[in-house]
């Protein structure tokens, strides 16, 4: 019920008690969601019978990270509480990953110990194959998780609720004991394929409207060879695509393309910190005016952290210098249809995963040696960081200088061109920037799980 002094009611008009009935109700609606968020919050600390001493957890795991679901962790490891800020957790766990061979991806947990278990820091990793599916390789993630954790759990006290079990073989051929040279670690492997793996496939989509069709088709192929001393991709692609727009005239505007392109990427470890390589492609482009491109281009790169840190932290030098050829579908602006240019390109990327957050920021120069004056220049970066408890700050932007268009037809571009894409109007710069501040607060606990009215289904 709501009450008011009696002087107040007095000076109450009609007109008023509306505004007042509804800051009652709200005050009623508030204090009842209040009463019932309680309910959850006791289950969910009441759920875990050692809640008051399992380690707190951040798992700190952006959305772009393939395997990164976090609804599958909280659910499948229970032993650990899962806080919501940083600063809560006895235990920042930092998941990281990047390609590795064969077509897999080798994910990277960073396990950084903080209060009472500072010092406590691991790393294990995961390599998922290129076979498995979803659900392989959530698992995988899963139980490499689950096994980092537990030493934080030990740490806190619940080594006497876990059993430790092994259902692996020490050797290749032993049944639970060592057998004959059998220590699997020293044990070669024989690899018919010599670490090559090859890919093809056949994509495409279709969209049939009253008005309007899009059809595309899209065949593939893929080899690769990645070797701690060697990287090696070779790859193509085709692109058939028939679209159709029908105008409010009833005009029809098709926009047909064959499109193509292969490149190929040779690369040579020479130290921990350096490595040399020959990057080609070629492609046909009908926005850039171009039947065939060709560019071949030598380079070598120096990172200023060993490549083995690369999925937390690298600072990279790039440069290549070589050749490129054009021809054209219409000539030029610069009367050619034709023309072969030397070129060069330097790239400079620092990027770094840390417990404030990560933050990334490059420069890239390309410039044609013919006439310095065709040349292009951008620069680009991005922070996360997390200013305090609860409140994050997200900045990104980038720019870019544009001088070295030699690609535009000397005659005019039609506006129909330009609406289907087909062609890109020349503009000398582009600039982008987005900022963003959030701020939460709350429970910091995040260990229930409730997959009730999914989004997808809403």
């Amino acid at each position: 019920m709501c009450l008011f002094h009696p002087a107040l009611r007095s000076s109450l008009h009609l007109a008023s008690r509306p505004p007042s009935f509804f800051l009652c109700f709200t005050a009623l609606i508030a204090g009842a969601s209040m009463l019932l968020a309680a309910e959850p919050a006791a289950a969910q600390l009441g759920s875990n019978a050692n809640s008051q001493r399992a380690p707190v957890v951040y798992l700190d795991c952006p959305g772009w990270v393939p395997g990164c679901d976090r609804a599958h962790f909280r659910t499948e490891i229970q032993f650990v509480n899962w806080a919501r800020d940083p600063t809560d957790a006895d235990a920042h766990v930092i998941l990281t990953s990047e390609s590795a061979g064969a077509g897999g991806r080798r994910y990277t947990f960073d396990f950084i110990g903080q209060g009472e278990m500072q010092g406590l820091s691991d790393a294990l990793t995961y390599t998922s194959s290129s076979m498995d599916v979803q659900a392989e390789r959530q698992d995988g993630l899963t139980h490499t998780l689950r096994l980092g954790l537990m030493r934080y759990a030990v740490e806190a006290g619940l080594g006497g609720d876990f059993e430790v079990g092994f259902v692996g073989r020490l050797g290749p051929n032993s049944e639970g004991g060592s057998g004959e040279g059998g220590d699997a670690a020293e044990s070669g492997f024989y690899d018919p394929w010599n670490y090559w793996v090859f890919e093809v496939g056949l994509s495409g989509n279709l969209d049939l409207r009253q008005t309007s069709t899009d059809t595309r088709v899209n065949p593939s192929f893929d080899a690769d060879r990645v070797t701690e001393n060697w990287k090696l991709n070779f790859s193509g692609r085709l692109d058939f695509r028939r679209d159709r727009r029908e105008l409010s005239d009833g005009t029809e505007v098709r926009d047909d393309r064959d499109d193509w392109r292969a490149s190929a990427l040779v690369v040579r470890s020479v130290t921990g910190h350096v490595s040399v390589g020959l990057d080609a492609g070629a492609r046909t482009s009908v926005n850039y005016n171009r039947h065939a491109r060709v560019r071949l281009a030598p380079a070598l790169e120096y990172n200023y952290y060993p490549y083995a840190e690369a999925n937390r932290r690298q600072f990279i030098g790039h440069y290549a210098a070589g050749f490129e050829h054009s021809n054209y579908i219409e000539e030029t602006m610069f009367g050619v249809e034709q023309e072969t240019l030397p070129l060069h390109r330097l790239g400079i990327q620092y990027n770094a995963r840390e417990q404030w957050g990560n933050a990334g920021v490059g420069v890239e120069m390309s410039q044609y040696l013919h006439d310095a004056g065709f040349y292009s220049m951008g620069v680009g970066g991005n922070l996360n960081y997390r200013i305090a408890r609860g409140l994050s700050l997200n900045v990104s932007g980038d720019a870019a200088w544009v001088h070295d268009d030699i690609h535009i037809p000397a005659s005019a571009i039609p506006d129909e061109d330009i609406l289907l894409g087909r062609q890109d109007l020349p503009s000398a710069y582009r600039y982008e920037a987005r900022i963003g501040l959030s701020y939460q607060w709350g429970s910091a606990f995040t260990n229930i799980v409730n997959t009730r009215f999914p989004r997808s289904v809403r």
